[in-house]
C-alpha cells in the first residue's frame, strides 16, 4: 500500500508530519542511532493537526496516518491504561516509533532523498573497516562516528589515527579534539571508549572538563547538610536569603544534570566556586565542604530541588548514582506540589517539555511514591522558578 491508496488527496497535516519525520532523520541518521526513533504526537511536535478545529476532520487525518501502519518500518504507539479509554485517540499520549525500513518510503513520499550526511554515513561505513585493524574498535566507530562535513570519513580517521602522539600530554578531551580536528572542540564528545580502545588503555586518559559547581551556604556548620539545586535563578535568590526554607544547608548549583556526572567527586573532575560571603569568614567551612566531595564519606545528608517535571525527578534518579541516599527535597517539593494541585501549572507543550520521558523508578521513597504519582494522573508541570 502507497501514500496513493489513501482516499482522497493526503491532508495537508500528514504531509506535514511526513517532513517532520525525515527532519528526525537528517539530524540524526539511522546509522548512528541505536534504536528506533521515537517521535511523540502532541501540539508542540505536530502543530498542524492540533491546530484543527473540527472534530471530524481531525479524525480523517487520524485515519490517514493510521493507514501508514502498513507500510514497514511504522507503528503507533498509544496508552493503553483504563483510564485514558474514554478519551479522544489523540489524546492518549500517541507516539510514532519509525524504524529504518521506514526511511526509503518516508523520501519517495516527501521528494527528499539523502543528503550529504547520509551519503557520508555511507562513506564512513566503507572507510572504518578498510583503515581499522581493531575488531573493537571497528565496531566502536561504525556505532558512534565520529561526523565532520565537509571533510571526508579518510581524514576524520587519519586525524583519529593520531592521538597517540598527544597522550603523553596533560590535556583535556576538549583540548585533543580542537587539536587533531581543525580546531573542533566538542567532536570527541562521547568518544572515550573508542579512544582507550585506540590507545589500548582502560580508559581514555583525556579527562572531560570539570564540572563547574557554585557553591553558598546559608549555615555555618561544617557539617550541614547539602542541597543541590536545579536552576540558576533559584540558587540565587536561595543564597540571598530570599527563600527561609533554605537556612541551614550548603547549597550547590551544577546547571541541570551537571549535577549528576559520574566525575563530580573526583578532585580533578569538578571545579569549585565559594560565594565569599560566607566562606571568606569561616574557612573551615570550605574546607570541610571539599573534604567531603572529594572523599568517600555517603553519610551527610544530600537533597535534590528541581522543576517539578520528569526532567527534574530524572536529574534526582542520576544524583543519586553519585550520592546514593540523595532525596527529593521535601520543603521544595512541597510547595511546587501545592502548586500543581491548584492547577497553577503547565501541560509539558506549553514550556517545550514534550520531549521528556518518565524516569519510572528513582530509589527515592518520597519521589517515587508521592511526586511522580502526582506528575502522571495530573500530566502537568510546575518550574522551581515559580516560588
Amino acid at each position: 500500500m502507497s501514500a496513493d491508496d489513501i482516499p482522497g488527496r493526503r491532508p495537508d497535516a500528514l504531509t506535514a508530519l511526513l517532513n517532520a519525520l525525515v527532519d528526525r532523520i537528517e539530524a540524526k541518521p539511522f546509522a548512528e542511532r541505536r534504536r528506533d526513533i521515537g517521535f511523540p504526537l502532541s501540539a508542540g511536535t505536530w502543530p498542524e493537526f492540533f491546530s484543527i478545529a473540527l472534530h471530524g476532520e481531525r479524525m480523517f487525518v487520524w485515519r490517514a496516518l493510521e493507514a501508514l501502519q502498513a507500510q514497514p518500518g511504522f507503528a503507533l504507539m498509544l496508552d493503553q491504561r483504563r483510564g485514558q479509554r474514554d478519551l479522544d485517540i489523540w489524546e492518549r499520549s500517541p507516539k510514532l516509533v519509525i524504524a529504518a525500513q521506514a526511511e526509503a518510503f518516508l523520501r519517495d513520499e516527501t521528494g527528499r532523498q539523502p543528503n550529504a550526511v547520509v551519503a557520508w554515513m555511507a562513506q564512513w561505513r566503507k572507510a572504518v573497516p578498510a583503515r581499522v585493524n581493531n575488531a573493537a574498535l571497528c565496531e566502536r566507530l561504525l556505532s558512534r562516528p565520529i561526523l565532520i562535513l565537509p571533510r571526508s570519513p579518510e581524514q576524520v580517521l587519519e586525524r583519529f589515527a593520531g592521538i597517540p602522539a598527544l597522550a603523553s600530554e596533560s590535556l583535556m578531551l576538549h583540548e585533543v579534539a580542537s587539536r587533531q580536528f581543525w580546531g573542533l572542540s566538542k567532536v570527541l564528545n562521547g568518544q572515550q571508549e573508542a579512544i582507550a580502545l585506540l590507545l589500548d588503555t582502560e580508559v581514555c586518559p583525556f579527562p572531560d572538563k570539570p564540572v563547574q559547581l557554585l557553591v553558598a551556604a546559608r549555615t555555618a556548620d561544617p557539617a550541614a547538610p547539602v542541597l543541590f539545586v536545579e536552576n540558576a535563578a533559584t540558587f540565587e535568590s536561595m543564597a540571598a536569603g530570599r527563600l527561609s526554607a533554605a537556612e541551614g544547608f550548603v547549597l550547590i548549583f551544577a546547571s541541570g544534570y551537571k549535577a549528576s556526572a559520574r566525575r563530580l567527586r573526583q578532585p580533578g573532575g569538578s571545579s569549585v566556586y565559594f560565594a565569599p560571603s560566607v566562606f571568606e569568614r569561616n574557612a573551615a567551612l570550605g574546607r570541610s565542604f571539599l573534604a567531603w566531595l572529594h572523599g568517600t564519606d555517603d553519610t551527610r545528608p544530600v537533597h535534590f530541588w528541581g522543576d517539578l517535571d520528569f526532567a527534574g525527578m530524572d536529574i534526582l534518579k542520576e544524583l543519586r548514582v553519585v550520592f546514593p541516599d540523595a532525596q527529593a527535597w521535601k520543603a521544595g517539593y512541597e510547595a511546587l506540589l501545592a502548586r500543581l494541585l491548584a492547577e497553577e501549572s503547565h501541560a509539558a507543550d506549553e514550556a517545550r517539555k514534550s520531549g521528556q520521558t518518565d524516569p519510572g523508578f528513582t530509589g527515592c521513597p518520597y519521589a517515587d511514591e508521592v511526586l511522580l504519582p502526582a506528575l502522571r494522573r495530573h500530566g502537568r508541570f510546575v518550574d522551581q522558578e515559580s516560588l
